[in-house]
């Protein structure tokens, strides 16, 4: 009997989610550099550009993960929902 692995099984991504999850993974790698940044920052000018920086990052960070959450619903919603009804229910 042959084993159907659950990592073949699922859908594929949609492409945006993809890009999404890609642009996450390089924002949360630019966040982890901007603190090491502010660490080591020692002029007080250069810290409080570090300081922008990462609640730029942030802010960045929070609209990509509101954006992947709103197209997984979406995903979700269009396939095991049944057609006129609402996921929650």
């Amino acid at each position: 009997m042959k084993r159907i692995s659950p990592i073949r099984s699922r859908r594929m991504e949609a492409p945006a989610l993809a890009e999404l999850k890609t642009s996450l993974q390089e924002t949360q790698s630019a966040l982890n550099h901007a603190y090491t940044a502010f660490d080591y920052a020692s002029d007080p000018e250069l810290t409080e550009a570090c300081i922008y920086e990462i609640q730029s990052l942030q802010a960045r960070m929070n609209y990509l993960v509101r954006k992947i959450k709103e197209l997984e619903l979406c995903a979700a919603t269009a396939v095991g929902a049944p057609a006129g009804r609402g996921r929650w229910i």
